[in-house]
């Protein structure tokens, strides 16, 4: 596997080990279950798609913003 290959998947599985702590902290409320309630699921899901979007929209910034440093 080539390093390009290797720092993405790194990327990727930061990402996601991120997604999980934040929205799992945020969402889950009652550790008494071995199971999430459907308040808990919905919440889990729309904070998913909310961390994703926000972190794509961030990136997508970053990567314009390097791109414009490189063409001056």
């Amino acid at each position: 596997m080539n390093l390009n290959v290797k720092q993405e998947s790194f990327r990727i599985e930061t990402v996601m080990c991120n997604l999980r702590n934040e929205c799992f902290d945020f969402c889950v409320k009652d550790l008494s279950t071995n199971e999430l309630n459907s308040t808990e699921l919905d919440c889990v899901d729309k904070c998913s798609w909310r961390y994703l979007t926000t972190h794509k929209i961030i990136s997508t910034a970053i990567e314009r913003n390097e791109k414009s440093k490189g063409k001056r």
